[in-house]
This record gives structure tokens, C-alpha cells and sequence, in this order.
């Protein structure tokens, strides 16, 4: 098992940003998706991991200078989120040639270093 190489975390990184973006409603968001962990709303909000999530990793963030193990543990995150938007029946197709099913093969082969 080799390590993940940077490069290869940063391709999987980008479509996750991508993918999380395109699934957040801000329309009424009073901070328009600036997580803030005072107020009641985000803290209740069913957006919340998400906001979160880009507040770490928007494009404001260099993510150039985020470490391999940080930019690891944000795909393992994204993991979670793109496989959780995928309904049962989408998930029980083995080869589905779909952006999201791709991208999910991939990150599970370089995280696991294959």
C-alpha cells in the first residue's frame, strides 16, 4: 500500500467542492453559508456539515498548503457526503459509469493507495 499523492487527493478534492456546492440551498441562509458556530440556526441547520465542510475547503482556502493527511481526512468527508446523495437503488448498480460512482472508485483506490 502506497501513500496518496497529493495530486491525486487535490483532482478528488476539487469535484468534491464542486459536488457540495451545487447540493447547498443558501437562498435564506442569513450568512450565506459562512458557517457560525454562535448562532442557532446554524447550529440547527440541516446544512450545517456541509457549511462547515466548505468553510474549511472553499476556494478562499490554499489548499495547496493543507498537508496529504489533511487533505485525506476532507475526501473521507466528501466520501461520506457524495455516497449518502446517492439513493439505495443508484447504490446497488456495481459498475454505474455516473460522475459520482467514478469519483467514488477513485478516492476509494487512492485512499486506500492502490
Amino acid at each position: 500500500m502506497t501513500a496518496p499523492v497529493k495530486s491525486q487527493l487535490l483532482e478528488l478534492y476539487e469535484f468534491a467542492r464542486k459536488r457540495i456546492i451545487q447540493s447547498m440551498e443558501l437562498r435564506h441562509c442569513p450568512h450565506a453559508g459562512f458557517y457560525n458556530p454562535t448562532d442557532d440556526q446554524c447550529l440547527f441547520c440541516h446544512q450545517g456539515m456541509e457549511c462547515v465542510w466548505m468553510n474549511h475547503n472553499d476556494e478562499l482556502v490554499s489548499v495547496e498548503e493543507k498537508s496529504v493527511e489533511e487533505l485525506r481526512q476532507q475526501v473521507l468527508i466528501a466520501e461520506d457526503f457524495i455516497r449518502s446523495s446517492l439513493t439505495p437503488y443508484h447504490l446497488s448498480r456495481r459498475k454505474c459509469q455516473c460522475e459520482n460512482c467514478l469519483w467514488l472508485r477513485k478516492a476509494q483506490e487512492v485512499l486506500r493507495g492502490e
